[in-house]
């Protein structure tokens, strides 16, 4: 009985250990995107991201973000400009559903969101300008194929002023490192 118990846990070990060998484990994503913000004053903007990271089992990686955001708007007169610049430093945690060649996945990112803002009105030539450090998250979702990465995001930095500060973004990337062995 031990000597069937001994080759079972041996048999498991290998096998967990052959397909936890399967992808290499540290890479680099970087990309850029577009951001859609929930407000009424901003239009749109770039959005661009850094995120080293680990995976720590065949089917989870967890990671470091960064990303810069630029959004921007236009009132229908012309006569205001506002601005909004953030950049958020996360940790991260994707979730990947196989570990075929097209890996979807979903994660999840806390961390600090930093958020700085302008405003300008052309016809009494006003500028406000406001700027806060929050806690945050991101929700994400997409797919991983060869060494490219496409994704969607719902970002939430709290609130800046009497306005919450949140977006839609959809990513292109690539990662450096990583892939199968």
């Amino acid at each position: 009985m031990k000597k069937l118990l001994f080759i079972a846990v041996l048999i498991c070990g290998v096998a967990l250990s052959a397909q936890s060998q399967e992808f290499k484990p540290f890479r680099v994503d970087a990309g850029i995107g577009y951001g859609l913000p929930f407000t009424k004053t901003l239009d749109g903007g770039v959005q661009f991201y850094l995120e080293p990271k680990y995976e720590v089992a065949p089917q989870l990686a967890v990671g470091l973000r960064w990303e810069g955001s630029l959004f921007a708007g236009v009132e229908e007169e012309g006569e205001s400009v506002d601005v909004k610049l953030s950049s958020s430093y996360m940790v991260t945690g994707d979730y990947y559903f196989n570990n075929n060649k097209f890996r979807p996945f979903v994660g999840l990112g806390l961390g600090l969101y930093s958020i700085g803002g302008a405003s300008v009105s052309v016809g009494d030539t006003t500028v406000e300008s406001e700027g806060k450090n929050n806690f945050g998250a991101l929700l994400r979702a997409g797919f991983d194929i060869s060494h490219f990465r496409f994704s969607l995001s719902y970002n939430y930095g709290g609130k800046v002023g009497d306005e919450t500060f949140h977006f839609l973004g959809a990513t292109i990337g690539f990662y450096l490192g990583g892939g199968r062995n």
